[in-house]
């Protein structure tokens, strides 16, 4: 009777395997094969009689997915317990895979270990994705650079050609814009290149309220002509430090897609102070809001977010190098779903305020 139940209880769970999305392989302590589901051997390129009941390391097999998968086994087992993975790329089906692989130890009740299971989780379509958008970004800041040299060029020889004060304050204004949307193409470019790992920013010292006035100003007449309200609310003596040419360039996307986000007769407003041992910048606007399926994803680093008037992603993908430049401050940003509208939030840590 128990080797009835035994056999029983064993073939539910070859059952439970052969049903996951998941490629699957049980080994003993002595790196036995104990059980493969049908996706695990499609990987490996092994037929299941091949590895049942031999030692998954010595397989006389030379198919290059299988020592593929050992190697990458082999690398996730030199890591701490729980966190054995490491990503091995296949070429499956027509077409190159990226796999996700994990070790668990299997433990018994009593906390004996007993084996291990190895589990291929396919994550080909994620890193599709990051590589489009890597390529995207590459492809937007390549884009500027002619146009950028040109626009300084122009304006250039209008600063040289007026004499007229207010227009020289212009013209300094949008060499300052130039400079920063410079600084930030290059920035992520290197990115791309992988010649950094994260955008990388300054640290000097500034006054967070002068870059507030400075930016909001910008807006100023484009809020006018919409009929929308822009205010400001900022303490005074709010020293920081940090990369104010990329903390501008956040606060600018934030305001931008507020106030496009606002109907007619609506407000923006822009509020900055101390909250206990941080600095918190808050863009709130009365539009409609984030729809609520996207408010978790909003900030990831995809641009799948598509407003009504908006080329496809666009918002998104700003978001998303906003919330690599905040990260890269040490601090985050968020969407604060208690408030009418959408309030974007920034927090920087104390450690960035003087």
């Amino acid at each position: 009777m128990e080797a009835t139940a035994a056999n029983g209880e064993n073939s539910r769970t070859a059952a439970i395997l052969e049903n996951l999305d998941v490629a699957v392989i049980l080994i003993d302590l002595d790196d036995v094969v104990t059980h493969l589901n049908e996706q695990a051997a499609l990987i490996l390129g092994i037929d299941r009689h091949e590895i049942l009941d031999r030692s998954f390391y010595d397989l006389e097999s030379s198919n290059s997915h299988y020592l593929h998968v050992r190697a990458a086994l082999q690398r996730a087992l030199g890591y701490p317990r729980g966190e054995q993975q490491a990503e091995v790329s296949l070429h499956v089906r027509g077409r190159d895979h990226t796999y996700l692989l994990k070790a668990a130890p299997l433990d018994l009740d009593g906390g004996a270990e007993f084996g291990t299971m190895i589990t291929l989780h396919d994550v080909t379509y994620l890193r599709d994705k990051e590589s489009a958008r890597t390529n995207l970004i590459a492809t937007l800041s390549n884009e500027l650079k002619t146009p950028l040299t040109s626009l300084s060029l122009a304006i250039e020889l209008l600063q040289r050609k007026t004499s007229d004060p207010k227009q020289h304050e212009i013209i300094e204004t949008v060499f300052e814009d130039l400079a920063r949307i410079r600084d930030l193409s290059d920035g992520l470019l290197n990115v791309t290149r992988n010649e950094t790992t994260s955008i990388a920013v300054r640290s000097v010292t500034f006054d967070f309220a002068r870059l507030v006035a400075s930016v909001t100003k910008k807006f100023l007449l484009q809020a006018a002509q919409k009929q929308v309200a822009l205010r400001t609310h900022v303490e005074r003596a709010l020293d920081c430090y940090g990369d104010p040419v990329k903390l501008s360039w956040v606060l600018s996307r934030l305001i931008a897609n507020a106030i496009s986000f606002t109907p007619v007769g609506g407000s923006v407003e822009v509020s900055v102070g101390r909250d206990g041992q941080s600095l918190r910048i808050s863009v709130s606007d009365s539009g409609r809001g984030v729809p609520l399926e996207l408010r978790d994803v909003l900030l990831e680093q995809r641009p799948q977010w598509k407003p009504e008037g908006l080329d496809n992603g666009s918002a998104g993908l700003s978001l998303a190098i906003a919330t690599e430049i905040v990260e890269a401050h040490g601090g985050r940003i968020f969407l604060d779903s208690s408030t009418k509208g959408s309030t974007f939030v920034i927090q920087l840590p104390h450690s960035r305020c003087i």
